[in-house]
């Protein structure tokens, strides 16, 4: 299966109609994303594995010093298995997300040390996270690089999340993290609208590509 996100034609009514269009944009993506193949998947996955490892090879060694923070992939989401597969075997210590209510009615995301796939279980939205019944501990590298997951992102490292907030919130708190945008082809915008709050990219990451976001800051450690 082809699959083709044409771009957007701008007109100069984007600015006003930004959440329309970011709307837009997370439906047009979603109904892609539902027609990929498991043989796609695990085609692209695996691609996207090298990719990533490709890219982490060239870190310099102080950018590497604590746990990869990586996403678990849901719902034929750029998949993630085969990277933490490959982590637990270099003994490259990792971290997944969970999500967590902190006050009544407010929920924010943390990130747990975790060793192999029996120490997570269903969470939030059924999406695997780290089971505090197994003896999961909190990771605590506020510079760690981190796999970011997101509906679709742009060359600029612009992100089109799920409408959460999760990420934006956990980088506005830790803003030294290296994040890495990961994605199957399809879902590379032209661009991405932006608010002043989103987290920009210092990569994204497909099966076919790596992105060097040049427009930001911290471009130059990649």
């Amino acid at each position: 299966m082809e699959i083709r996100l044409d771009a957007e034609n701008g007109d100069g009514r984007e600015e006003k109609d930004s959440s329309r269009e970011k709307d837009e944009l997370r439906r047009r993506i979603k109904a892609l994303r539902r027609e990929v193949s498991p043989s796609e998947k695990a085609l692209w996955d695996r691609r996207l594995k090298e990719n990533f490892f490709r890219l982490f090879d060239r870190q310099p060694a102080r950018d590497l010093c604590g746990p990869v923070y990586l996403y678990l992939d849901f719902g034929n989401e750029a998949g993630t298995r085969e990277i933490f597969s490959e982590l637990w075997k270099k003994g490259i210590r990792t971290a997944a997300p969970r999500v967590e209510e902190t006050k009544p009615g407010v929920k924010e995301m943390a990130f747990y040390l975790v060793r192999d796939w029996g120490q997570l279980s269903p969470g939030y939205m059924g999406i695997p996270e780290p089971d505090l019944s197994a003896g999961v501990l909190p990771a605590d590298s506020p510079e760690a690089l981190v796999a970011v997951p997101g509906v679709a992102f742009d060359r600029a490292g612009c992100r089109l999340g799920y409408g959460g907030g999760f990420y934006d919130r956990f980088f506005l708190k830790e803003p030294g993290h290296l994040k890495w945008g990961l994605s199957y082809g399809f879902q590379m915008a032209e661009r991405i609208p932006s608010e002043p709050w989103d987290q920009k990219m210092d990569a994204v990451l497909t099966p076919d590509e790596i992105v060097v976001c040049g427009s930001c800051e911290r471009a130059g450690r990649i």
